[in-house]
């Protein structure tokens, strides 16, 4: 560690920048204990006994006045480096706790549009608290210098484990997984957060193997905030997500995308081998035929249990409409190949696997409903006058009532609250045939297939009724229709639900 600069001056250096005390100082020189001491033997004894980092003696014989340290935090070396950001092990100056600080690379640190997004990432992410995702602790700016705290993990990332292990057995791989979809699922379902960048890296295992997600943000809120303001952004963000959502004609902002790179992460810890060919070209990403072209796990892979299989093939679906819906959806199905393989029978049917899951949901939304007092009814309407209509007369009738103006909201409801209603009234007198669309499409919604629906029609509408596949509990009404008629099939529709029906 060569230094152009003399003893005295590198001495002088640590007491301006802070990163020593004088009394750490003196500690020094009584540990020398030579009458000439040069800068290099300071340096080589302030390292031995822990009072400097090589981080810190770095900066320190090039020159630099800061870097040492963040806000309370001072800097002990370099722990991580992104496109947006750079982390940084830190310890607290007062309480002495060890940190991550994540710290905005320069060339953003003037932007007003990104220092707002960082800032408000930090926000959102540090409202979630969850043992699977890496806690941020708070966020501040010291002029040009903008930075979040973290949870420091002891442990590595994924891909510093695969790299090691090069292969990883199905048990571990199941509870990773379980831990990093517990993680998504948390997230979805109180913020409605994807990751956006989720890969190898962006999970970290701690030394005691809890999977963790780290960098909740970054890539969601950037993409759909300020990529455009950014252009920089825009080339570089989540190049992987855009590719596959375009080859799956897919929205952005999905949920579905996540769990297909979690597919991918399973796929890679299973069997050591990425499902399509990793690159930095540009052009080379964007092809949709890398989606396509994935190979099934088992070909890869042939001693994984069969279960498994079943599952990431599931998620790597193209197709978002044949992968898993939701994070809560997948998270059953690790859940239950984690309990086979602990039973010693992974190797049963996808089938089976499929069959308990569903039966444990099914057992647990029973549970739920028979809690519910009055039945609430949905009303899709974009009438706002008709839809106040049937809204009194619901409430005349004695039900709860619900309304939105599109197929969209209703669906979304349900994600959140799969009991956000008992019964949906479809109105295609002012939605048309998209009432049509989504009363036939929701019929297919597995795990709400009990919810009772009305699909509502106008005399020159009756017609439609001909491509509505009639169920007992979902009903077609042309109009006009009486009161007595109204509640004559609500009491059918809810027999038995809540104690105020009638």
């Amino acid at each position: 560690m060569p230094s152009d600069y003399s003893l005295d001056d590198i001495v002088q250096r640590t007491l301006n920048v802070g990163i020593l005390t004088q009394p750490q100082i003196n500690e020094i020189w009584a540990e020398i204990g030579l009458k000439s001491p040069t800068s290099e033997q300071f340096l080589q004894t302030s390292l031995r006994r822990g009072l400097l980092t090589n981080y810190q003696v770095d900066r320190l014989t090039s020159g630099e006045s800061f870097g040492f340290f963040f806000g309370p935090y001072k800097a002990l070396y370099l722990v991580g480096a992104g496109t947006f950001a750079r982390v940084f092990r830190t310890v607290h100056r007062e309480t002495s706790e060890i940190v991550a600080v994540k710290v905005l690379r320069a060339r953003f640190s003037d932007n007003e549009a990104f220092i707002n997004h960082f800032m408000t990432e930090a926000k959102i992410v540090s409202e979630l608290i969850h043992p699977n995702i890496v806690p941020v602790h708070g966020a501040d700016s010291h002029g040009f210098l903008h930075y979040m705290a973290m949870e420091f993990v002891e442990g590595q990332t994924l891909r510093e484990f695969l790299k090691i292990r090069k292969k990883v057995e199905a048990r571990t791989v199941a509870q990773i997984g379980i831990d990093i979809c517990s993680g998504l699922e948390y997230a979805w379902r109180t913020k409605k957060l994807p990751h956006r960048d989720l890969k190898l890296s962006n999970i970290l295992l701690s030394s005691s193997g809890q999977a963790k997600i780290v960098d909740f943000g970054l890539a969601s809120i950037a993409q759909e905030k300020i990529g455009a303001e950014i252009p920089f952004l825009k080339n570089q963000q989540s190049i992987d997500y855009i590719a596959l959502e375009k080859a799956a004609n897919a929205p952005k902002m999905d949920t579905r995308s996540d769990l297909y790179f979690l597919g991918c992460i399973l796929y890679q810890l299973l069997s050591g081998q990425s499902p399509f060919l990793e690159t930095k070209d540009r052009t080379k990403r964007m092809d949709r035929n890398r989606f396509f072209n994935v190979k099934p796990l088992q070909q890869i892979e042939s001693g994984i249990p069969g279960s498994f299989s079943f599952i990431v093939n599931k998620a790597l679906m193209v197709n978002a409409d044949q992968r898993y819906q939701t994070p809560s959806e997948m998270l059953v199905d690790l859940r239950g190949v984690l309990k086979r393989l602990d039973a010693g029978n992974a190797d049963e049917t996808a089938a089976s696997l499929r069959f308990d899951g569903i039966q444990a949901l099914q057992r647990d939304r029973e549970s739920r409903i028979q809690k519910i007092d009055t039945a609430t009814v949905m009303i899709i309407d974009a009438n706002p006058k008709i839809q106040k209509g049937l809204e009194n007369l619901m409430a005349k009738l004695g039900y709860k009532t619900l309304c939105v103006r599109e197929p969209d909201e209703m669906m979304k409801l349900f994600e959140e609250n799969d009991l956000a209603a008992q019964c949906i009234i479809f109105n295609a007198q002012s939605l048309g045939m998209r009432a049509v669309r989504a009363f036939n499409d929701f019929a297919q919604r597995r795990g709400l297939r009990d919810v009772a629906a009305i699909l509502l029609l106008d005399p020159g509408q009756a017609d439609w009724a001909d491509s509505v596949t009639p169920q007992h509990h979902r009903i077609v009404l042309t109009m006009p229709v009486t009161v007595k008629q109204f509640r004559n099939s609500m009491t059918w529709l809810l027999e038995g639900f809540g104690k105020k029906n009638r």
